[in-house]
């Protein structure tokens, strides 16, 4: 059975050189989208409250006609009713574009964190092998019987890998010892 690894992160300046490089692009167009976003969601915002204010400046208006003032005139119930019935609206509208925009911010992150997991996994599967043979080296090097094992299943470079152990095995044997090193398969 293939010796499982639970360090993820063996080539930490390959990797982590992958997983940012990875993460940039996504992360500048979101950062691109959101800022246009929130550029628009601001001038709305801004615009909300100019109407609210304009809102409030027409209903002062409005009731200082002393014929309006009276609250129990059906007209100004009425015109209360809206004007107080838009404010609401506008706030609720306010309201929404901060949740969008926390929404996006929120979204964002996530993404980044997803995508550059995703990138030190997959450049996981490129690192192991290397790792692998860099120590298999270091051990011809010593002297040492590297002691060839297969790779994991879902390992990237396979067949360079079985290259890579095929000579080593060549070596082993034009060096006189006795069998190859190990089996791989």
């Amino acid at each position: 059975m293939a010796k499982q690894r639970k360090k993820m992160v063996i080539d930490k300046k390959f990797q982590y050189s992958m997983a940012i490089k990875a993460v940039i692009l996504p992360l500048a167009t979101i950062l691109l989208i959101s800022g246009v976003l929130m550029y628009y969601a601001f001038d709305n915002d801004r615009k909300i409250k100019e109407i609210n204010e304009n809102q409030e400046f027409i209903i002062y208006t409005f009731l200082s006609i002393p014929q309006l003032v009276n609250p129990q005139d059906q007209i100004t119930r009425d015109a209360n009713q809206r004007f107080q019935d838009n404010l609401g609206k506008s706030r609720e509208i306010q309201q929404n574009i901060r949740i969008v925009l926390y929404f996006l911010i929120i979204m964002t992150v996530i993404q980044t964190i997803i995508i550059f997991g995703l990138s030190i996994s997959l450049t996981h599967r490129i690192s192991g092998p290397i790792y692998v043979m860099s120590q298999y080296l270091k051990d011809v090097r010593e002297g040492k019987d590297p002691g060839l094992r297969p790779l994991r299943k879902g390992d990237q470079f396979q067949d360079f890998y079985n290259e890579f152990c095929d000579t080593i095995n060549g070596l082993h044997r034009r060096a006189g010892k006795n069998g190859p090193p190990g089996p791989v398969t």
